[in-house]
This record gives C-alpha cells, structure tokens and sequence, in this order.
C-alpha cells in the first residue's frame, strides 16, 4: 500500500509526536531549575486546596498565571499525583498545535494538500518544537492557544464575524492564563495587519475596517476579562506588592527593565538554524523563499509574514530573551517554508545531501565533545556507549536522507522529517540518558523527604528556586538563608537539622566531618550536612552558591 503523504500527513506527523513523547517519559527526569519549580508550584497548590494564590516553598508567586497548575491538579485528581501526567498534558498540547495548523492551512492554502502536510512536518520536525515537546513548561501550551487564535483572526479574514472573534478573544484570554499578557504580543500584530494581508485573499470582498477594528477590540476585551477573572480576586487577596508583581512585573518588567535572561539583540537571528534545525541548512526552503518573493502577494505568504515578523522584531528589542519565547512562530514559519516548497517545481539531490551532511558533522562534533575534559561531569567515561548510540543514530540519519528513493518534493520532506525525529529520539535514548544522569535531583530529594519525616528542619544556603520540593513530595517548606553568618547561626540553633550547600569544587569539611549525603549536580557537587557538624565552623569555610537558575 502506498503512502499518500498529501492525504496522510496528519496521522505521519502524530506517530512522530508519538515517538518523542514515548523516549521522553521513558528518559528524561524532572529537569530544574525550571520544570523541578513549576511542579513545585502545583505540588503545594494540591497540599493547600488553593487553586486562587500560588505559592512556592510557602511564599506567594505571582510569576506566572495559573492555567498549567490547574490543568496539572485535574489530571492529579483523578489519576494520583505523578510526575509523567504533566508531560503528557503539555505534549498533548503540542499535538492539539498540529491539530489546528492543519486546520489553519486548510483555511489559508484551500485544496492545497501539499501545503497543509509540508507545514506540519516541518513544524513537528523542527528541533526548537521537539526539544520542548513534553516539557513541563508553558510554551507549547501557548503555542497551542496562539494557533487557536491565529485560526480565529483567519476566520475573521474569511468573513466569520462575531463567532470568530470570540474564538481569538478566549484564545487571548486562555494564552494569558497561561504565560501572561505576552500572548497579546503573538496576536495583536496579525490582527492589526489584517487589511495589509487580506489584501491577498484571492476573494476579497469589500470591507468595514471600523468593524474589524472593532472585532479586534473586542477579542482584547473578551481575553482581558478572562484573564481579569482570575488576576483581580488573587491580587486583591494577596496584597499591594503581589498585584504588583502580576499586573506589572510579570509582563513589563521581564520587557524592559528585567535582570534576567539578558541577551543581545541579535540574539534570536543567531539561535535560528540551530532552533530550526534540520530546515534552515535544507537548500530547497530558500530557493522556496526566493519563489514566493519572485511570485507576489498570496494569502498565506502574507498572513504568514504579518505573523512572525512584528513579533520576531518585537522580542529582539526586549532585553530579557529565551530560546522558547518563540516557540509559537515555528507554525508560522512552517507556514512560509510550506509555501515556498510547493512553488517549486523539484528537489534538488545535492540539496538532500546537504541536510546528510549537516547530520553527519553533527555526528563528528558529538564524539569530538564528548571526549573534551570539561565534560566529563556529564558524560563519564562508562558512558561513552551512550554517546556512541547517539553518533550511531545521526550517521544513520544522514544515510538514509542522502539515499532514500525520493519520489517527490513531499516524500523529500518527510523523510527529512522521520529523519530528525529520529536523531532526537536517538539523543535521548544515548548521550540524553548520560547528560541527565547530572541532573537527577531523586537522590537529595528522598533524603530531605526522609529528614522531614523524622522531624528534622531543612535549611538551604542560597537562593532556593523549589527543585527539591515536589521531587521529595516534601511537605514543608525549606528555611532559606542568605550568608554564612545566618547559616551558623541557623545551624547552632538546630543541631538535628540538615543543611544544604553547594560548591564548584569538592567540599571538604575543615574538621574532617563527613556530609550526610553528596551528589554530582550540574557540574558542581550538593551536600547535605547535620547542623550540629556545621557548628563553630569558620563562616569563609565556603562561600555562596545555588543552583544556577536565574529567573523566576
């Protein structure tokens, strides 16, 4: 039986998701800082019942909205709290993504199949999609309710009226509920762009701009109140400076005046091949690009454009920058990439071979690093098979793309598809399983747990950002301290309780006194000390250090 990729190209691009999410719950541990935090987060939100203020290690955090918590504690009602639920709901999301960018480019690009299907395997298939796929974090889940919303601001394109922007104002309101107001930043532009890429539309029909506006201003009403919903009653319980911190710093500050993620501007330009990797070295998407610009204005050309550039631009200007902010274009681009391919009239051979190669260098990089000394934290010489695995699966990779019997542009693309899907399964089952071995917190985490259940306190020098809490299923928070001299003090007055440190080079008591447990982590080593061994230490015995987590 034949494989009709135009036809087909939905369920193909679900047995990859299917692939990703199987090696990560089979892999890839709870990684912190920032997943150990916001499972944290959603374990004290089910210890306390209160679904309105969340809290992390007992202190009110008003970081981030509360949609992915809620979601978490549903799935936790019913099925017991575990920890593959949440990274099985977030890749969920990412599958409900292609789900609706097969929708929208049905809507954009109608009775072109090609299009559709190219669009989802790029989007599957991207490195920057799959890295995060069941991640327990929040931007595929905004992905998810940026394409909703996308969908609906097309729909509004194609005449669908007030139903339609009800779908991009719950979209709105949903993506805030779940990573803030910055859902507006991946929205508001393609809105506002809407005559400049209706335009295009092979059927336009004349218009009233003061009604589209005026659908624009009401989707924005529509998600304010929904996010509203939420934001009013917990700032008002919390108190001036956590509403503060929800109203303002959650979405201002990390624009303009953040600490964090600081990054120059020509951050994400630098990032891009990387992030979209295997199709920004494939050949055939730029001589695409170059054939949608020698072909004019087409709808899903501009629509596609007034979508990721104003936010591409937007995000560069920012000075806080993460490679996830923009996980929600990769459909976006696929879009243009999808385009593009189709008004081709082939494939060339020697572009296949360039994407070969491209996994064949990375194949020689990954055995060249791996045997690089300041690695050897994280990949120790027992491992070395892993790392083999890994280099094993790309070689294969690269063989497999540059002698597959190509029949068609399409066949092309999803075996270059099946390809990189494969090379990150491959990352995961090898060098992944030796790299995460480092950041494995399991070990500290029961000992804390079993120090709580026999009553003892639990200090940590440094700033804490939760990694130990839903790990241990720990049911009280840490007591953090700041300096040496508050760490003896706490010490002294607590010579049962446990003391966690952190140190670049191994940790040697200065009177000899062994730690109750040390691990290898992140590089660096954690201990766990009794307070009564801490004290009468000299205070520069070590000085501070946490787990390297810069933001909230």
């Amino acid at each position: 039986m034949t494989l009709d990729l135009r036809r087909q190209a939905l369920p193909l691009a679900a047995l990859l998701w299917l692939a990703l999410m199987a090696s990560v719950l089979a892999v890839r541990p709870i990684t912190p800082v920032d997943e150990t935090r916001y499972l944290t987060v959603a374990w004290e939100m089910h210890q306390t019942g209160n679904l309105l203020q969340l809290r992390l290690n007992g202190e009110l955090y008003g970081h981030k909205p509360p949609l992915l918590f809620w979601l978490v504690n549903l799935g936790w009602s019913l099925l017991g709290v575990n920890a593959w639920w949440p990274r099985l709901l977030t890749g969920l999301f990412g599958l409900g993504a292609l789900l609706l960018l097969d929708r929208l480019a049905r809507q954009l690009a109608p009775g072109r199949d090609d299009v559709r299907a190219t669009a989802l395997l790029v989007t599957a298939s991207a490195l920057y999609w799959m890295v995060f796929t069941g991640a327990v974090m929040f931007d595929t889940m905004l992905a998810f309710f940026v394409l909703l919303g996308a969908l609906g601001i097309a729909l509004a394109g194609a005449g669908g009226g007030l139903r339609a922007w009800l779908l991009v104002g719950s979209a709105i309101g949903l993506g805030i509920l779940t990573k803030g107001p910055v859902a507006l930043l991946h929205l508001l532009p393609l809105a506002l762009l809407g005559p400049w890429w209706l335009a295009a539309a092979p059927a336009a029909a004349p218009r009233s701009w003061r009604g589209w506006y005026g659908g624009v201003g009401l989707a924005v009403l529509v998600g304010a109140a929904i996010a509203l919903a939420w934001a009013v009653p917990t700032a008002l319980a919390g108190g001036r400076e956590f509403g503060r911190e929800i109203f303002w710093s959650q979405s201002v500050d990390r624009m303009v005046s953040t600490d964090h993620h600081l990054r120059p501007i020509w951050f994400y330009f630098a990032t891009a091949p990387v992030l979209l990797l295997p199709w920004l070295f494939f050949p055939a998407v730029w001589r695409g690009f170059a054939a949608l610009a020698r072909a004019g204005r087409t709808l899903l050309t501009r629509f596609a454009l007034a979508w990721i550039v104003p936010v591409f631009i937007g995000f560069s200007l920012f000075k806080g920058k993460q490679i996830q902010y923009l996980l929600p274009e990769i459909p976006a681009f696929a879009l243009l990439a999808a385009g593009g391919l189709a008004a081709l009239k082939d494939t060339r051979g020697w572009e296949v071979v360039t994407v070969a190669a491209v996994f064949a260098l990375l194949a020689i990089a990954l055995l060249l690093a791996a045997a690089q000394p300041r690695l050897a934290h994280l990949v120790q010489p027992a491992d070395r098979p892993l790392v083999w695995l890994t280099a094993a699966t790309l070689a294969a990779a690269a063989v497999v793309v540059a002698t597959a019997p190509l029949r068609d542009r399409l066949a092309t693309v999803a075996t270059v598809a099946a390809a990189a899907v494969a090379v990150v399964v491959g990352l995961y089952a090898g060098v992944g399983r030796a790299i995460f071995e480092a950041y494995d917190i399991t070990p500290v985490s029961r000992h804390l747990a079993q120090a709580q259940r026999e009553g003892r306190p639990i200090a940590h020098f440094g700033k804490y950002h939760g990694q130990f809490q839903f790990v241990g299923r720990l049911e009280r928070p840490l007591h953090v301290v700041g300096s040496p001299q508050a760490l003896l003090q706490w010490a002294s007055k607590h010579p049962d309780g446990a003391v966690i440190v952190y140190a670049r080079t191994p940790l040697v008591h200065e009177r000899g006194t062994p730690p109750e447990l040390a691990q290898k982590f992140k590089g660096r080593n954690v201990y766990v000390w009794r307070g009564a061994d801490l004290a009468g230490v000299s205070d520069n015995w070590y000085r501070i250090e946490d787990d390297d987590g810069d933001g909230p």
